[in-house]
């Protein structure tokens, strides 16, 4: 069974990310098109503004044959631990290639640079530690040092759909995968672009517009599929968005339980330097974005920050997120949903005894499929759905199932 693989936050999903899993289909030839998608939060260390089933119906309405879930560990990480748990995990489940949408289009340059990134000469290191000691931050230190010794490739990690790309190159390189890539062209505006201007509008541009509290959506009908129009309007007549705001009682509780800024640096993504200024600020009106971007340092990126803060609220340390990024193969696959060409999947790997990755179709025989590593990592995944549902539920008064008692996903 031909098995392709698209890792994705669709946060929410546009015509974009249709014209993703259509090409991703065709250019592979998949009989079987599996989406990895982001749970309750994500990369950018942000809620996800739609829940993860309706992202999840979403895509198999719009082309995907299967939803995994990516457990928080590697959904709200680093590019590199992002990437790795991804597409380890979609290794696991048997993929043969994965396809990622890209600034540029073209693998060739890209895997070049990842070849670079992978064996770090010594000119490289070298120039990306003195940009480092003179306080750059590390995205900034690596443009440098790469522009030293690439200056035709430095310009590709000025784009966030590269650099997401290169740390998928990476993490096949590092871990040895055979499982194929291929990129295709973005569409439509760019990543960053917050405003709705063209059909293939960015995510970005469309959580700018739904978070400006609209009284309705018809403005973004060009810019979606309708069934996901669909969707989106369900959710918004209910108003279950989740945003970063609607984390800052949960981060001001957990400041205020801190007794050293000590006790702030076991966090992921937490620095000592971080971990100080945060502690000597905890006492102010805290608002997560703003609190967030009063932060932010010339060494540290807002995006590391943002993930700093919610690894504190969500409790993820360095120690775990390390320990579950370098396991050689996935703990546990969380299944959301599928459509009728996903049961010879499930068949097949029944019969699989090369199988590394239990299935979890229901949660609450989790404990019994999975060793206690396992299943303290997806206890984890639980705790932030339940957190994110409930927050939900706080804004709209809205009741969803929880975790226990929600349905697997079928679309025909």
């Amino acid at each position: 069974m031909r098995v392709t693989g698209v890792i994705a936050e669709f946060n929410p999903f546009h015509n974009g990310h249709r014209y993703l899993l259509q090409k991703a289909r065709e250019i592979t030839d998949a009989e079987l098109v599996i989406v990895v998608l982001s749970g309750a939060f994500v990369q950018r260390g942000a809620p996800a503004l739609l829940s993860k089933y309706a992202r999840a119906k979403t895509a198999l309405l719009c082309g995907a044959d299967l939803v995994v879930e990516l457990p928080v560990f590697a959904s709200c990480a680093s590019a590199q631990y992002f990437a790795e748990g991804a597409l380890r995990l979609l290794c696991d489940l048997g993929a043969d290639s994965f396809v990622f949408g890209s600034e540029i289009g073209d693998l060739a340059p890209l895997l070049s640079l990842c070849e670079l990134l992978c064996t770090e000469p010594v000119e490289y290191k070298h120039v990306l530690r003195t940009s480092l000691t003179s306080g750059n931050s590390f995205p900034a230190a690596r443009r440098q040092a790469v522009a030293s010794l690439m200056p035709e490739a430095a310009s590709l990690l000025d784009a966030p759909n590269n650099l997401l790309g290169l740390a998928y190159l990476s993490a096949r390189q590092k871990r040895g995968y055979s499982i194929k890539p291929y990129t295709i062209l973005r569409q439509g505006a760019n990543y960053h672009e917050k405003e709705l201007l063209k059909e293939f509008s960015s995510a970005t541009a469309l959580r700018a517009f739904l978070e400006g509290n609209p009284a309705t959506l018809s403005p973004l009908f060009p810019f979606l599929p309708a069934s996901a129009y669909q969707i989106l309007e369900e959710e918004f007549s209910h108003q279950t968005f989740v945003t970063e705001r609607d984390l800052s009682v949960p981060l001001a509780l957990k400041l205020l339980q801190c007794k050293t800024a000590e006790e702030l640096q076991c966090f992921a993504d937490m620095s000592p330097a971080l971990a100080n200024r945060i502690f000597k600020n905890r006492y102010q009106e805290i608002s997560f974005p703003e609190f967030s971007i009063y932060l932010k340092t010339k060494e540290l990126t807002l995006t590391r920050i943002s993930r700093a803060l919610l690894h504190l609220i969500l409790d993820i340390t360095s120690q775990d997120q390390k320990e579950f990024c370098t396991l050689a193969h996935s703990p546990y696959a969380r299944i959301l949903g599928f459509r009728p060409a996903a049961r010879t999947f499930f068949r097949e790997r029944k019969t699989d005894k090369e199988n590394f990755v239990p299935l979890i179709l229901k949660p609450a025989r989790g404990e019994k499929l999975l060793s206690p590593q396992a299943y303290y990592f997806f206890q984890k995944d639980i705790v932030c759905a339940e957190l994110y549902r409930q927050i939900s539920f706080q804004k709209s008064g809205v009741a969803c199932k929880s975790e226990f008692t929600h349905e697997i996903l079928f679309v025909e």
